[in-house]
């Protein structure tokens, strides 16, 4: 096997800087700016369609942003994902290479390997600096994505807390584990300040990726008001903000206009049509198209272009490096964007065949795959009920032809086996990410539920065995409906839906603790222990709704018998938030000793479980031991930044320990973090009027009036303000 050093140094050489400047004048772009290669920023939207944003043609969204990056450099109208799932498509955009080359196929399932040659090692080689933030779990640094990267902050902490920053009960996990944009942003932009100080004219490469349209659609303030009725479009326009932010910071940093821009998407969200809500399961262009706006820097000639033919993100590496003038390697399977703005919008040399695939319903619920291929106006899907469709005639994909127009449906699948043929790497994709752990976290999301995962080889063939994924699409509906109605604590109204899926599946584990889940926050706690009892029968009881089940027991007033059940899961079933919860038993039941011991368990079950560490640090600060809480303090705010319960604890450490204005900065970074969080907007106005700062009390008080006007906390800031 040829070396990664010597495929660099082969296929991706550097190009002298004189000649560097005259290649990329030939390309229309400018690669430099004073003798310095351009920065590349590359900013990823997960789960966004392009129809839902402003300069797509979409008039109820406020996208400043994106339409500011459109206008000032080149839109793509029919831009087309690989596939619609996070991870294999990410891997596309950063390789340039297909999903049957690069291995990739599913969340969790895969890892990027060694030996595929990414972006950010490409242009490390070349001097770039490099840096990445991510937004959610897909794209962990675990699943070698992170290749080439001097800093990959992959740190999410948002399952610890709920949105008042208050320790809660682990819920069922519904969702993958993700941070907002604007924490993404905090990750990276330390960074990006440093290399603007030190970097010594080196050009930077950062990628960050923005979660926050990917269900459950939660968007920040304002904006979970001003798209009250449109949550997907009201996640969309926040991240849009947050990227205006990082480039106005950019801006002052001096760095934006030498920075290349190239925002895209992994893929799109079905939202009804052909009745899929989401994505993953299906191939049509409701999820596979998606933005592509690239935006050099300085006096773009080009600006304001339109090109309204099909491409790809798989092109997007190798438009990347033309536009620095840097060799694409050969291993490299798009191809550049840039003769679309400086020879027309059909280039001689490009070529109309794209290829996308779905292999998802396969892998995970043991369904039909779907390869789809993409020639001119024509998208052929191949699986275990073929379709053939003309997307110019037809762009919502509603006339099957494949009846109709046989001859033309049998010569695609045939240009699709020979695309498979010429392109496929053999033997790449092997599902070898699938550990306990992994596998545990991806069947409590209801992502999988295929036991033949293993360790099994992707073969690149056309398969038409299994069930049509789309007679499946109303049992993966109602399964998200009654995902969002737990996650919101809605159990009755989930009712009906986990029901629905009962009789699909009445043995389905899955099935089976959701309906367990929506019993308990209805009332009914005896027919949720039954089901748990089931399922623990079938060593198929999570605990998390083990833990939800104990926690409704203890607060029923059955304390003993509760502390007991969890005293005899956990001999058979440790966790460190099973460990934690004991903690708050035995705290609530007076039995401090006993609750710093069960804390000390927990974090010996998982040094990085956040809560159990702050509950720590708290203990110790009541029993005087103030250096060794500090400790504590310290560590937690350093494993999860992003935790408001840390901020707030910390600050109140901090304010009795007469630190006012270190507390007062520690309440402030609470609240930034979880606005509605009233105990850290009530630390607030103490830590300003123990600084003698009665104007500053009165602002903060006058905030936390208006957030919740009837609430102990804003009574309390009342009194304090009001004594002498």
């Amino acid at each position: 096997m040829v070396s990664r050093r010597s495929r660099l140094q082969g296929a991706a050489r550097r190009v002298l800087p004189c000649l560097l400047l005259l290649l990329v004048s030939a390309c229309g772009g400018g690669g430099a700016s004073a003798g310095r290669p351009w920065n590349v920023l590359l900013v990823t939207f997960d789960t966004t369609r392009a129809d839902h944003i402003g300069c797509y043609g979409n008039e109820r969204i406020q996208t400043p942003t994106l339409d500011g990056l459109a206008k000032d450099g080149v839109r793509f109208a029919r831009a087309l994902s690989a596939v619609p799932i996070t991870e294999p498509s990410h891997s596309t955009i950063i390789t340039g290479r297909y999903p049957i080359a690069h291995g990739v196929r599913d969340n969790g399932l895969f890892v990027l390997g060694d030996d595929q040659l990414t972006l950010a090692e490409i242009l490390k080689s070349h001097g770039y600096d490099t840096a990445a933030a991510i937004g959610a779990y897909p794209l962990l640094s675990r699943f070698g994505l992170n290749q080439g990267f001097d800093l990959y902050d992959d740190h999410l902490t948002g399952i610890y807390e709920d949105w008042r920053g208050e320790r809660t009960v682990p819920k069922q996990e519904l969702f993958f584990d993700e941070r907002r944009a604007a924490q993404v942003n905090e990750a990276i932009l330390p960074w990006l300040e440093e290399h603007a100080k030190t970097g010594d004219g080196k050009p930077f490469f950062a990628w960050v990726h923005y979660f926050d349209a990917h269900q459950p659609f939660e968007p920040a303030p304002p904006y979970d008001q001003l798209y009250a009725d449109d949550l997907y479009d009201g996640e969309i326009a926040y991240a849009d903000s947050r990227l205006g932010f990082l480039l106005d910071r950019l801006k002052q940093l001096g760095e934006l206009d030498r920075t290349l821009v190239v925002m895209t998407a992994d893929h799109g969200e079905g939202l009804g049509e052909h009745d899929e809500l989401t994505h993953a399961i299906l191939a049509y262009d409701s999820t596979l198209h998606v933005p592509l706006i690239i935006r050099p820097p300085g006096d773009f000639p080009q600006r304001g272009t339109v090109v309204n033919d099909w491409v790809g993100t798989v092109d997007i590496v190798p438009t990347i490096l033309e536009l620095l003038g840097i060799d694409t390697p050969d291993t490299v399977q798009g191809h550049s964007l840039v003769p679309f703005w400086t020879e027309g919008e059909h280039p001689s040399r490009w070529t109309r065949v794209r290829y996308a695939e779905n292999l998802s319903p396969r892998l995970t619920h043991s369904w039909g795959e779907l390869r789809v291929l993409f020639e001119g106006s024509m998208k052929y899907i191949y699986g275990p009920r073929p379709e053939l469709y003309d997307l110019d005639a037809d762009p919502d994909e509603l006339h099957d032809l494949s009846a109709e127009r046989p001859e033309k449906a049998e010569q695609m699948r045939q240009h699709l086996v020979a695309f498979l043929e010429r392109w496929s790497t053999p033997g790449v994709s092997r599902t070898e990410a699938v550990d306990d752990e992994v596998r545990r976290r991806l069947e409590s999301l209801g992502y999988l539920q295929s036991k033949n995962v293993g360790d099994q080889v992707v073969v690149e063939q056309l398969r038409n065995d299994g069930d049509p994924p789309q007679d499946h699409s109303g049992s993966i509906n109602n399964l998200s409906a009654a995902k969002h109605l737990l996650y919101a604590d809605k159990g009755v109204e989930a009712l009906p839906y986990t029901e629905k899926l009962l009789k699909v599946g009445a043995d389905n584990p899955l099935y089976l603790e959701l309906h367990a889940t929506a019993l308990l926050q209805s009332g009914h706690l005896e027919e949720a222990w039954a089901l748990a009892r089931k399922l623990a029968s079938e060593d198929a009881l999570s605990t998390p709704l083990m833990l939800r089940l104990v926690e409704s027991q203890f607060q029923r007033g059955d304390r003993r018998a509760a502390l007991g059940t969890l005293e005899r899961y956990l001999q058979l079933h440790p966790s460190a938030q099973g460990f934690s919860l004991e903690a708050t038993f035995r705290g609530t039941l007076g039995e401090a000793d006993e609750a710093r011991a069960a804390l000390e368990k927990a974090l010996e079950a998982n040094p990085e479980f956040t809560p159990a560490r702050v509950d720590l640090a708290v203990w110790l600060a009541r029993a005087g031991d103030d250096g060794a809480a500090e400790d504590e303090f310290l560590r937690a705010i350093e494993q999860s930044p992003y935790y408001p319960k840390a901020m707030y604890n910390y600050g109140t450490f901090l304010l009795n320990d007469g630190r006012y204005g270190d507390a007062r900065a520690y309440f402030q970074r609470a609240v930034a973090l979880s606005p509605t969080y009233l105990e850290a907007r009530l630390g607030l106005v103490g830590a300003y009027l123990a600084e003698g700062d009665r104007a500053g009390a009165a602002e903060a008080r006058e905030v936390l009036q208006r957030i919740a006007p009837d609430s102990p906390q804003a009574a309390t800031a009342s009194q304090l303000l009001s004594a002498p």
